[in-house]
């Protein structure tokens, strides 16, 4: 999944269309099934996920942020995901001996089954795992 984040900062932010190409020819030659093809329909829209409403997002991040800073952040960003994105904390137990974060897979998975029982604390866990590095983003 980092791999993925990662990707998509560096396409949004790099000018040259030959780059992109580049870039996105790396990632999926070097990025193993499933992942690529899951990569692929989040790219083109055509991922199958359930709908994750406002205020679930909110709620996770009312668990993490003073909820006055959050609403001064999100009222300069002005895009709930992206102040979630920029405002959610690193997990600074993070080590060269842990496991590596979800794959795309795992998260495309659990986006699938919807506002479950049981969703919250799996979507905090991923994105905790994700680095801050590069992208940060879940």
């Amino acid at each position: 999944m980092n791999r993925f984040a990662a990707l998509l900062d560096r396409l949004a932010l790099e000018p040259s269309l030959d780059h992109k190409l580049r870039q996105l020819s790396v990632y999926f030659r070097e990025t193993p099934d499933p992942d690529r093809g899951l990569a692929l329909a989040a790219m083109t829209g055509g991922l199958p996920v359930a709908k994750i409403r406002a205020d679930f997002l909110r709620a996770l991040i009312a668990e993490r942020v003073d909820l006055e800073l959050f609403a001064l952040g999100h009222d300069f960003v002005g895009d709930l995901p992206e102040t979630i994105a920029l405002m959610w904390p690193l997990d600074e137990t993070r080590g060269h001996n842990r496991p590596p974060g979800p794959t795309l897979q795992d998260v495309v998975e659990a986006l699938r089954e919807g506002d479950r029982p049981g969703w919250r604390p799996e979507l905090r866990g991923f994105s905790t795992s994700s680095t801050k590095t590069g992208a940060g983003r879940f």
